[in-house]
C-alpha cells in the first residue's frame, strides 16, 4: 500500500509539471480552486533561507555577495525561489536548474504560475 501511495505521488510531480509545460491549459480550475496560469513575475533569484536578506550569512562569512551567497545555500540542499519584492510574494520553482546562472540577480521569469501554492514552472528567464 505504501509502495502505490508514494509511486502515486511520484508520478503525479512527475507528469503535472510537464503537463503545464506543454501549454495543455492556459488557466484552469479544479474542485479545491488551484488556479494556475500563464504570466511573468519580477524579481530576485534566492534561495529557500535566505530569501531577500543575505546580510546575516555574508556576515558570517557564507558568501562575499547575494550572488554567492545563493549559490553556497543551494549546494547546502536550499532551494531556488524567485522573490518578488513588489507583491511581497516569494515563489518555489518547479525545474531551479533554470535559474542556475541568475543567482542573485534581478530577473523576470516567464511560465506557469500556481498562484495557491506559490510555484513556478518556469519557461524563460530574462535579465533585468
Amino acid at each position: 500500500m505504501r509502495r502505490s501511495i508514494i509511486t502515486l505521488a511520484v508520478s503525479i510531480y512527475i507528469v503535472a509539471p510537464s503537463a503545464l509545460a506543454h501549454g495543455e491549459e492556459e488557466h484552469h480550475s479544479n474542485k479545491d480552486k488551484q488556479t494556475v496560469r500563464s504570466g511573468t513575475v519580477s524579481g530576485v533569484i534566492s534561495d529557500s533561507m535566505c530569501k531577500s536578506d543575505h546580510s546575516a550569512m555574508i556576515k558570517s562569512g557564507h558568501g562575499k555577495d547575494d550572488a554567492s551567497c545563493t549559490k553556497a545555500c543551494w549546494k547546502q540542499g536550499n532551494k531556488a525561489v524567485l522573490v518578488d519584492k513588489k507583491n511581497n510574494v516569494i515563489y518555489s520553482l518547479s525545474n531551479p536548474k533554470s535559474v542556475n546562472k541568475y543567482a542573485g540577480k534581478a530577473v523576470a521569469v516567464t511560465g506557469h504560475i500556481d498562484d495557491n501554492t506559490k510555484v513556478i514552472h518556469v519557461h524563460s528567464v530574462k535579465a533585468q
